[in-house]
């Protein structure tokens, strides 16, 4: 139970970093964007309170659901739990290029490893206009405990994405932050619908 002890000071955390190079991006280019998790979320939230923080609608019977494809590699700076294999609810539908179907879906993994609470994850999936998979990644993941990681996300009109990834280290006898790392990544979504490094 410790673990949930810091989770407030962590979402808190989480939110008041920047992405990197703000000055320089035009919002106008900006077609989706992930902040951070809502300072409500805990342990009694849910999926569906996910999607309501972020004003999308939360349909476990849409169809497009059944397209989710498991299993993706974290990619992550910390490996805090295996890759998922449950199903996703569609999120939001990018409109990024006419001859791809290009879809966020969320999903929480609630089997926590190695003390750690996750936090709901968004996946970018790329398709065909066949609805064959073409690539994807998990571009918004967390994990609360005495050391804490994010990452989010901001999607560009050009096909171009960022992902910022943060680990906070927080003293449990202090609840002060000890230590915090950052690293930025970017990439592109090429024609033909595959996810490439920028």
């Amino acid at each position: 139970m410790i673990r949930f002890k810091f989770f407030p000071i962590c979402i808190l955390l989480i939110s008041l970093f920047s992405f990197a190079e703000d000055k320089n991006k035009d919002p106008n280019n900006i077609l989706y964007e992930f902040k951070g998790y809502s300072k409500k979320t805990s342990s009694y939230h849910s999926l569906k309170d996910f999607f309501s923080d972020n004003n999308q609608v939360y349909d476990k019977k849409n169809p497009l659901n059944a397209l989710f494809d498991p299993d993706t590699p974290l990619l992550s700076m910390v490996e805090h739990r295996k890759p998922y294999t449950g199903k996703a609810i569609l999120f939001k539908k990018l409109p990024l290029d006419n001859n791809l179907n290009v879809f966020l879906f969320a999903y929480w993994d609630h089997n926590d490893q190695d003390s750690y609470y996750n936090l709901p994850t968004l996946e970018l999936q790329i398709f065909d206009k066949s609805n064959q998979l073409i690539s994807k990644m998990i571009v918004v993941d967390g994990a609360q405990a005495e050391c804490s990681i994010n990452k989010k996300t901001r999607i560009y009109k050009n096909k171009k994405f960022e992902i910022i990834e943060s680990e906070y280290c927080i003293d449990i006898e202090t609840d002060k932050l000890m230590t915090e790392q950052h690293k930025v990544s970017y990439y592109f979504i090429d024609d033909k619908g595959n996810i490439n490094f920028e």
